[in-house]
């Protein structure tokens, strides 16, 4: 009977090992051992009943995840070690695998090796090296199937034989041999047997396999890996994944959105108004919604992300970006990150973990939060459509995206040329067989990388929601209060209707938010913005869009007395547009034009608005020179961008 249980890997793979294994009555401690694409998290997750993260391209996970089954009176604790293609790690990820094998704090008792049988040549050179270390192996042999579909069959009993080691067949689909390797791996002695002497393993390849015709793959890497076919069809992929981030996932987004109202609504007509209220509702309900709001998009990316990468057609994208990419100082991995981004930068930084070297994968994440996320789209949609007819607001917004690449391509290239100077690397990388993807793989990929954002960015937005709503809410004048409840009270007494009271309602948030600390501090700044056009409610709808960026939408709605403004990409506020075109400052002139417009979507395009982002940056770097270092980059290059638009502009006679 099995009796699965799932546990940090910290406490097996900090565990002291000062006496022996045969000490652990009934116990022992295995390590799931095998290159990416293997098959292996599918196949610990019929091993020990848990649901795990996958790992279906190299990187994607450099933690140990451990879990615990039963077989009879054994208990076998089950880590489980990230894709390694060689005990020579050239990765971060490899690197913890192989130490996990070779330090003798966490050395296990037994391995339990994942062996693709599509790619037998290669896991037969794997195991020989894995032998060596001296520890007992369980040979795992998965994707039959798969191998034979290829034109490949395997013969089991013969490989048995020929490696000299025990060997189960198992399904990672069904199910099907698991039983029978949990046994074998309660009951192997646990004494490696003796490696035979000049074996490479290729000897065991004849005996195992006979090879039949040309396989799937290579008919299909002919079409996908053409040289004039090939990008035309990852393009086409590329762009189907944007349609489905932005359209697939509107209607759950509106979801949240009406979920957030509702509440926000009910404790409105429970809590009195006050600062309790306003903290419950614009505090805690919208810092919650902020983090919320992003997680329709970040799943249909990673499911998308995770069925081209189980489909196997993600490497072959990365081969056909590397030369590309290269040119500009990046990997052809660095693809996966970037292309992730244009929905949110924070899954994009943490798939930069498949970059095996250190310098490229520090200049992919310096660059990733130059992509044009979603997040950003609100912004550009509310001042492209109240200052650019729909011809010219389509080519601007193609070319502020446009924008993001370009300046990514160029800092990369001079980041690898400055301060991450160094020699390249070599993309060496194997081109896994085409099979079909396995819901249930792509359905836990997807969930742990949204607990993994709303527990680690999900809380940075939140709290960085609850300063911001601190800043804009006190300190809350007594006066302000006074002058506008008699003004309420007075219209009431004329007979005004719901609209003229809740015109002066609005008018009075806007006269607190001015006398607010924030409003005080955006002042303060508004003269370094300046010579970007920037007014003082620009600024401070700038500096209100740290949590996150389309927040600067409902500060201006706020600011310009039109009370609660969504950032809607679909339906985006006429009220806004019509009181930015009109507004005017203190010298009567407009405070917004085109050219102001244009210049405030050049800097969102390129700044740091985003705190989860940073976050994030801080998590993958284990540093915050990164972060500082990023949003340091970001905020001048934004600035930078911003006041030449407005400037050159201005002397070319635009914006008059």
């Amino acid at each position: 009977m099995n009796e699965p249980a799932q546990q940090p890997a910290a406490a097996c793979c900090g565990e002291e090992r000062g006496m022996a294994a045969a000490a652990f009555v009934g116990q022992r401690r295995v390590a799931l051992f095998g290159r990416a694409n293997a098959g292996k998290t599918s196949l610990l997750m019929h091993l020990t009943g848990s649901l795990q993260r996958p790992v279906n391209f190299p990187g994607t996970s450099v933690e140990c995840v451990e879990s615990q089954t039963r077989s009879g009176d054994v208990a076998l604790c089950v880590t489980d070690l990230p894709g390694t293609a060689s005990l020579e790690p050239q990765s971060r990820d490899e690197q913890v695998a192989v130490d996990f094998l070779r330090v003798e704090a966490t050395r296990p008792d037994l391995v339990c090796f994942v062996f693709d049988a599509g790619k037998l040549a290669i896991e037969l050179r794997l195991l020989r090296e894995l032998r060596r270390l001296g520890l007992p192996v369980v040979v795992a042999l998965t994707k039959c199937d798969s191998a034979a579909a290829e034109g490949f069959p395997i013969d089991a009993d013969n490989l048995r034989r020929a490696i000299g080691v025990p060997l189960v067949v198992v399904n990672g689909a069904t199910g099907a041999g698991v039983d029978e390797l949990r046994r074998a791996l309660a009951e192997t002695p646990l004494l490696a047997p003796p490696q035979p002497v000049g074996d490479d393993g290729a000897s065991a390849a004849p005996a195992a396999r006979r090879a039949i015709a040309r396989s799937r793959t290579d008919r299909l890497d002919a079409l996908l890996l053409h040289p004039v076919l090939g990008p035309l069809v990852l393009l086409a992929v590329v762009v189907g994944m944007f349609q489905l981030v932005f359209t697939v996932a509107e209607p759950f987004m509106a979801a949240i959105e009406a979920g957030q109202d509702l509440v926000g609504g009910w404790l409105e007509a429970l809590v009195p108004e006050g600062a309790v209220q306003s903290f419950l509702v614009d505090g805690v309900v919208n810092g919650v919604g902020s983090s919320l709001i992003f997680v329709p998009q970040i799943a249909l990316l990673i499911a998308f992300v995770t069925v081209v990468e189980a489909t196997g057609y993600m490497a072959r994208a990365v081969f056909l970006l590397d030369r590309l990419l290269r040119g500009f100082g990046l990997s052809g991995k660095s693809f996966v990150p970037l292309a992730s981004s244009f929905a949110c930068a924070i899954p994009g930084i943490t798939a930069s973990r498949i970059l095996g070297d250190e310098r490229d994968r520090l200049a992919t994440i310096a660059v990733a939060p130059l992509m044009s996320c979603s997040a950003r789209l609100p912004v550009y949609v509310v001042l492209l459509a109240a200052f650019f007819p729909p011809l010219q607001a389509g080519l601007l917004l193609f070319a502020l995206y446009l924008l993001g690449i370009v300046v990514a391509v160029l800092v990369a290239l001079l980041l690898r040329r400055t301060v991450l100077r160094g020699g390249s690397s070599m993309l060496a990388m194997e081109l896994p067989v085409y099979q079909r993807p396995r819901l249930r793989l792509v359905a836990s990929h997807t969930w742990f990388a949204v607990k993994g954002f709303l527990r680690t960015a999900g809380t940075v937005i939140f709290a960085a929601t609850i300063v911001v709503w601190a800043l804009a809410y006190f300190p809350r004048p007594a006066a302000v209060g006074e002058r506008f409840a008699a003004e309420h009270e007075a219209a009431a007494a004329a007979g005004a209707d719901e609209t003229q009271l809740a015109a002066i309602d609005a008018r009075r948030e806007a006269a607190y938010l001015e006398a607010s600390w924030l409003a005080s501090i955006g002042r303060t700044i508004q003269p370094v913005f300046a010579p970007a056009g920037f007014d003082w409610r620009m600024t401070v709808g700038v500096l209100a869009a740290f949590p996150a960026r389309e927040l600067v939408i409902p500060t201006l709605g706020t600011l310009y007395s039109l009370g609660e403004v969504e950032a809607s990409v679909d339906e985006p506020d006429p009220r806004l547009g019509t009181v930015l075109r009109t507004a005017k400052g203190a010298d009567g002139k407009p405070t917004m034009n085109g050219l102001v417009a244009l210049a405030v979507m050049v800097f969102f395009a390129l700044c740091s608005q985003c705190a989860a982002t940073l976050a994030t940056i801080r998590r993958e770097t284990h540093s915050w020179r990164w972060p500082v270092f990023t949003f340091a980059y970001m905020t001048v290059l934004a600035w930078l961008a911003a006041v030449a638009v407005y400037q050159i502009g201005g002397l070319l006679g635009f914006g008059r």
